[in-house]
Parts: structure tokens; C-alpha cells; sequence
């Protein structure tokens, strides 16, 4: 994403008026995609031939240096449920034998993943009994050893690959507390020749996440092992040059993903612990790093510590967000504008809003992104009011939710035709819709005041979507505005334009005569709506904190007027009683 400043002075400015112009990455061409695509199934080719074997030979190492603690908390409850004799993920669950990992072709390719990247393993870091959970650990390790010791595609992808190393290298007192020594032996063989492998494969994943993992990786391997020079060499010059274009100046991940900005954080958290237990000199720019993101991932948070609903982000978040800042020590505060990502925060008494004021990411990292653009959420202390629907998974129980949440409509914005403001793809990537968006903040007697203007309905119905919206100093009245125009404003035709307003299931709304909405939170706090050029209506919604757990709230639907072939404008306040 490139951004163009008119006026702008820092990510946090105070200035009265600050403009920003976002401008859709288009990231690799289809055919530089095509052309790494073949490298990679060229090479893969190659891994898998008898040949290839003897090349991850090298030095066997016989100790591990040292072994940083993870600040991410796992499952306590997942954990036990090894114990018990069944691995658990996202719903699914397979029984636990020697024949575990045979057997694992009939799950799916996201359980799979999960097991063989061995993140199960921060779970059973958290049961108490630590002498029964290093047992399993270990047993379980030694049943993969043997199965997994040479390339598979999956079991050796790059990222599955890059986070089995950092889970046995962080956990290592759960998988190498045995005094057999054939299998310790075993086991830091086995790291060597995986990272021997990724120092060739670290490259070959998609672009953001996967790519911090592997770098990430590579670093923990130089670091931890023996005789890894050249994998920290090869480690860090990756990760710092992965990171440069990962996370923008803001602090905030091109993916725009807060998820990803947390994970990022652990792993440079878990690098960092490994410089300092060694004893080695750390580059700047880890530090530097985390002190970037840390603001970022704290302006995408509401009063009760719940996250923005946009762009794939769930109301939790990543698990452990709290330990993680913590373990951080990166001390600066929320920022207010996030100019490169395009995430805008007011505050003004308790009342936060937070709006989605940027293009979506480039489709290469889109793969869980939602077409949300202009979309806001608006929490009042320790109460959320208005929120987007929020991701979902296969496992929430409802079909076609995983798609449909990442839909427009599924956000508090406006949505024309019934149509996304970004493609959502088959594959599941974005595809055309919002290339340009401008956001106009200013400060004002009244309050702070933002305009957000996309492009996503332009091509396809000749508007422009404006969303204007003004926070009185106090707090207590937030007034908006959303109107279309453009130079083909004909060819929108009679086609439905409607706002909607997604409720927290915490939040009861009522309808009176007047038209007007009654909206009174879980802590007693009363709230009314009301909209000029409009007919507003409370409907039936979903709200999902977590992707698997869908619960039923209340939706404010807004059906703009039309007349004739004027510009269709809708103009709405949400005020405190009494106000």
C-alpha cells in the first residue's frame, strides 16, 4: 500500500486537519506468480528423489544452547485433553496411538497443520502435571520421528516446517527431558537437517506471515544450535528484509491483519529472548520493530480489550494479546491514525470509535480479509455499541457463514445492489472493487470529524461512497453521514442502497412510534438513533467474537430514499439520552 500525505505530521498527529490518500498494493503480476509457482513445483520435484537425502547431511549437533520462553499462553484445557488420549482442534479430534500420525490423512488440511507444526505443544506447556505432559510430548515425538524424518510436501512445507522447529526449540523441555540418548539424538538430527532444508525453502511460501515464520525459524536454529552460524546469518538478512515490507511504518501489517501484527510480536519476542540467553549481540531493528507494531495493535482494541472486527480479526484477537505487549516492552500508546494501513481511532470521553479508512491488502495476502471498507465499530467505556459481524469457520455450525461474514453487508457500512464493495473471490482471495480511498480528518470545536471516500462502487454502478462522521468532544453524540455520487450516477438505476448498523448481543434495541431507536447497553447506558432520508428498521443479525461461536444480536437497517435521479444521502445520529 502506498500512501500520499498532503498533511500529515506523524502516525499519531493532533494537527487539524490531516488528508490521506490509500492506493490498492496490486502486488506480483500473474505472471511473476506463475513463474515462482513452477520453481517451486520444479524443486519440490527434486526434493522428493532419492538424492536429495544425502544433501541435509552436515554436522550432528549434540545439545540445545538454550531455550526461549514463549509469552503466548496455550490451552490448558487442549492440553488435557491428551491425557485423555485425543489431540483437539477447532472442533475436530483424533484419537491419539502409535498409529496417530498414519492415520492423520483423514483429517482436514487445517488439523493437519496444526499437528505436524507441533503447536500443541504450547497446550501441554500449560497443564500442571509437567512430568505427564513432557511423557506425551515426547511419546508423541517419537512416533512422528521416524514417519516425518524425510520430505513430504506437507509435513515439509515451508511454514508448517519453520513453526515445528520454533515449538520444539521453544518447548524443548517438554521433547528432550528424556535420558535416552539414542532419541535426543534422534530429535536434534532432526532439527538440523529441517533447517538445513529451510535455509533453501525459506522463500517459498506466500508472501507476509509465513515468511516472518520462516525467518523467524532460521534466526531460533542459528541461535539455539550448535554450528548454526549460517543459518542466523541467512535468518536475520531474511527476516529484516520480510518485516521492511510486512509491516508498514504505522506499525501495521500489509495484510492489515492485527492477528498477524500479534504473531509477528511473539516471534520477535522469541528471538530476542534467544540473543539474550545466549549472550549475543542483538540488531537494532527487533526492538525497533516491536516498538512499531505495539501502538498499532493497541489502537485496534475497544475499552474491554476486545479487537476491531475488520479484515479477518476476531473480537479476541490473538490469544494471549495481553502477555504478548506485555512481554513486549514496548510502551507507546494507542495511535489515533493509522496512515498507512487506513485505520482511524477517536476518542472523546469513554466513547472510541474505531473505522476501517483504508484499500483492502494486496490479493496475495487477502486470503482472509473482508470487503468492510468505510465500516466502523463504536464502543462506549466497557460496552460495545455498534460492531461488524466478525469471521468465522467451518466450525461455527452454520453454512456458508465462513464466506458470507467476509461480505459487505456483514459490516457497519453502507452497501449498494446488495453487492461487495470488494469482490470476494472462489479462491477466497479479494478481487477488484475499492482501488483508492481518501480519509479527511479534522479537528473542530465540535468535536473530531472523519470523512472516508471510496471507489468501490464506481466501476460497476458510476458512485462514490462518502462516509462522514463527526464525535462531539464529550463523547455523548456521534452524527454521520452516507451519500453517493459520481460522474454516472444514472447507472446505479433503482438499485437498493442500505446502512446497516450491526449491534453487540449485549445491546437491546426497541423501535418507538416516532421512528426512532432506543438502544440501552448491558451496563444501563441509553442510546437513541435517529436518520433523516431514511427508514430504519431493527432486524435479526449475527455477532462472532470467536469463529466458531456465532450468537444472535439485533442489526439497524437503514433503506435510503431515492428521488428521482438525485444523489441518494442518508444522514444519522447515535446520542446519549438526555443529549
Amino acid at each position: 500500500m502506498n500512501a500520499a500525505f498532503d498533511q500529515i505530521a506523524g502516525y499519531a498527529s493532533r494537527a487539524p486537519l490531516t488528508r490521506v490518500v490509500l492506493r490498492r498494493d496490486r502486488g506480483a503480476g500473474f505472471f511473476a506468480s506463475l513463474w515462482t509457482s513452477l520453481g517451486r513445483t520444479v524443486r519440490e520435484w527434486g526434493y522428493g528423489t532419492a538424492l536429495y537425502g544425502p544433501r541435509l547431511k552436515g554436522r550432528h549437533p549434540v545439545k540445545l544452547l538454550a531455550s526461549p520462553d514463549d509469552p503466548a499462553p496455550g490451552n490448558a484445557t487442549m492440553g488435557s485433553a491428551i491425557f485423555g488420549g485425543d489431540m483437539l482442534h477447532d472442533g475436530e479430534r483424533h484419537a491419539l496411538s502409535p498409529e496417530f500420525w498414519d492415520k492423520l490423512h483423514g483429517a482436514s488440511p487445517a488439523f493437519r497443520k496444526y499437528a505436524h507444526s507441533f503447536h500443541w505443544l504450547q497446550d501441554l506447556a500449560q497443564v500442571g502435571d509437567q512430568v505427564k505432559a513432557r511423557d506425551a510430548g515426547e511419546t508423541i515425538l517419537d512416533w512422528w520421528l521416524p514417519w516425518g524424518e524425510n520430505w513430504e510436501a506437507e509435513v515439509w512445507e515451508a511454514e508448517t516446517l519453520a513453526r515445528r522447529l520454533i515449538n520444539w526449540l521453544v518447548h524443548a523441555p517438554l521433547i528432550l527431558s528424556s535420558r535416552d540418548l539414542v532419541y535426543r539424538s534422534q530429535v536434534l538430527n532432526s532439527m538440523a537437517r529441517q533447517a538445513r532444508h529451510l535455509m533453501r525453502t525459506h522463500m517459498d511460501c506466500e508472501p507476509g506471515l509465513a515468511r516472518v515464520y520462516t525467518g523467524a525459524a532460521l534466526m531460533l536454529c542459528g541461535l539455539l544450535l550448535p554450528g548454526g552460524e549460517a543459518w542466523l546469518a541467512r535468518g536475520s538478512k531474511a527476516l529484516e528484509r520480510t518485516l521492511k515490507a510486512f509491516i508498514l511504518p504505522d506499525g501495521g501489517p500489509a495484510s492489515r491483519n492485527t492477528s498477524d501484527a500479534i504473531r509477528t510480536m511473539q516471534l520477535l519476542i522469541l528471538v530476542r529472548g534467544a540473543y539474550r540467553e545466549t549472550d549475543k549481540a542483538m540488531p537494532g531493528w527487533v526492538q525497533i520493530t516491536l516498538d512499531r507494531i505495539a501502538p498499532f495493535v493497541r489502537a485496534l482494541r475497544h475499552g474491554d480489550g476486545s479487537f476491531a472486527q475488520f479484515c479477518g480479526v476476531s473480537a479476541e484477537g490473538g490469544h494471549g494479546t495481553d502477555a504478548i505487549l506485555a512481554a513486549s516492552d514496548a510502551r507507546g500508546k494507542a495511535i489515533e491514525n493509522a496512515a498507512h494501513t487506513g485505520f482511524q481511532r477517536i476518542a472523546a470521553g469513554d466513547t472510541l470509535l474505531i473505522a476501517d479508512a483504508g484499500t483492502p491488502p494486496a490479493s496475495a495476502l487477502s486470503a482472509h480479509a473482508h470487503a468492510g471498507t468505510a465500516a466502523f465499530e463504536f464502543s462506549l467505556g466497557q460496552d460495545r455499541l455498534i460492531v461488524n459481524v466478525g469471521p468465522a469457520n467451518a466450525q461455527c455450525g452454520i453454512p456458508e457463514l465462513e464466506r458470507l461474514a467476509r461480505t459487505t453487508a456483514a459490516h457497519s457500512t453502507l452497501i449498494v445492489g446488495d453487492r461487495n464493495s470488494t469482490r470476494v473471490l472462489e479462491d477466497g482471495h479479494l478481487g477488484a472493487g475499492v482501488e483508492e480511498c481518501l480519509a479527511v480528518r479534522e479537528i473542530t470545536d465540535a468535536g473530531t470529524s472523519l470523512r472516508i471516500l471510496h471507489d468501490g462502487y464506481l466501476k460497476r454502478f458510476g458512485v462514490k461512497h462518502e462516509r462522514t462522521m463527526l464525535l462531539a468532544k464529550d463523547g455523548k453524540r456521534l452524527r454521520g453521514s452516507d451519500r453517493l455520487f459520481g460522474p454516472k450516477l444514472r447507472k446505479l438505476g433503482d438499485r437498493p442502497v442500505v446502512v446497516r448498523f450491526h449491534l453487540h448481543p449485549t445491546v437491546s434495541a426497541l423501535k418507538a412510534p416516532d421512528g426512532r431507536i432506543t438502544l440501552e447497553t448491558r451496563s444501563g447506558k441509553t442510546w437513541i438513533f435517529d436518520v433523516d432520508g431514511g427508514n430504519a428498521e431493527i432486524e435479526d443479525s449475527l455477532y462472532l467474537s470467536r469463529p466458531d461461536h456465532a450468537r444472535p444480536t439485533r442489526q439497524i437497517v437503514v433503506r435510503v430514499e431515492r428521488e428521482g435521479t438525485n444523489a441518494p444521502i442518508c444522514n444519522w445520529v447515535f446520542s446519549e439520552m438526555g443529549v
